[in-house]
């Protein structure tokens, strides 16, 4: 099993006892799958069929379900691994409507303490950041954000300052004078921050870590690169899509390559790059 860009190699991505296979051959999923559960059987595991599935990331030919031990594996193109949703059609807007939701539903259980006029504004406001902010920004940091995207999390936000001070719609009140009274950071600027914090800290990591092997590959890529040694590949037909180290040379107003070169020192990291909440053309 396993997929080769260039030079590099993945296999598998684990996380306690979940487990994601990999394989460019969609035909081979029957016999890595049965291979997979022989080896946990060495170590007694088993394999929780009715929570596998089988799910093209983006590209290449639509994998057909197939039957394990008379047990069929049903393709999706949706599946929540470690809290996150993965759409197939890879973008981020799936998951930034899940958060969204989950945090409008932890405003909704804090009622009572929106409507508390004993609490003062600054405990309230440390009270959305531990348990609102949290969790609508929960692995955040690998998002990749559409305008749209960036408006429904901004709106979301505006939506729970006025809600927090008690802000009705027929009272006429301005974004900036709500902001102006909360200081509050953008919710976009804390994302770009997380953003950059987490390039920095996978630069970091030791050539032999796959994180940061498949954190290099975009890099070389945006240099020019080609992402494999077939010199008849090609992009597909249209707009580029925007990208996620895309997203980070904007962020820093740096070219990929510069980044990750200065990201090789955290404290020239840490002082040279935009701080959250800063303006970024």
């Amino acid at each position: 099993m396993g997929t080769t860009v260039g030079s590099k190699t993945f296999t598998d991505q684990d996380y306690a006892d979940d487990a994601v296979l990999f394989t460019d051959d969609p035909s081979k999923w029957t016999e890595i799958l049965t291979g997979f559960d022989e080896a946990c059987q060495t170590m007694g595991l088993h394999t929780s069929w009715p929570k596998t599935h089988l799910q093209n990331a983006g590209y290449g030919t639509q994998p057909c379900a197939v039957t394990i031990q008379g047990h069929t594996v049903d393709v999706t193109d949706r599946f929540t691994y470690l809290g996150s949703d993965i759409s197939s059609c890879g973008r981020s807007t799936p998951e930034t409507l899940k958060r969204i939701g989950f945090a409008s539903s932890v405003m909704g259980q804090l009622t009572s303490v929106w409507r508390q006029s004993r609490l003062s504004l600054h405990t309230k406001l440390r009270l959305y950041n531990a348990l609102v902010v949290s969790v609508l920004l929960y692995s955040a940091e690998t998002w990749t954000l559409t305008k749209s995207d960036e408006h429904k999390l901004e709106a979301f936000q505006m939506s729970c300052m006025r809600r927090i001070l008690g802000i009705r719609w027929f009272d006429f009140v301005s974004n900036a004078s709500v902001m102006d009274q909360v200081k509050q950071c953008p919710i976009c600027s804390r994302i770009r921050d997380r953003r950059i914090t987490m390039f920095g800290h996978v630069r970091r990591l030791q050539e032999s870590v796959p994180t940061h092997e498949a954190l290099r590959l975009p890099v070389n890529t945006r240099t020019g690169v080609r992402p494999d040694d077939r010199i008849d590949w090609k992009r597909p037909r249209g707009r580029p899509r925007h990208t996620w180290i895309r997203q980070l040379e904007i962020d820093v107003r740096l070219t990929a390559a510069a980044a990750w070169d200065m990201a090789g020192d955290r404290e020239v990291w840490r002082t040279q790059r935009p701080v959250a909440g800063q303006a970024v053309q």
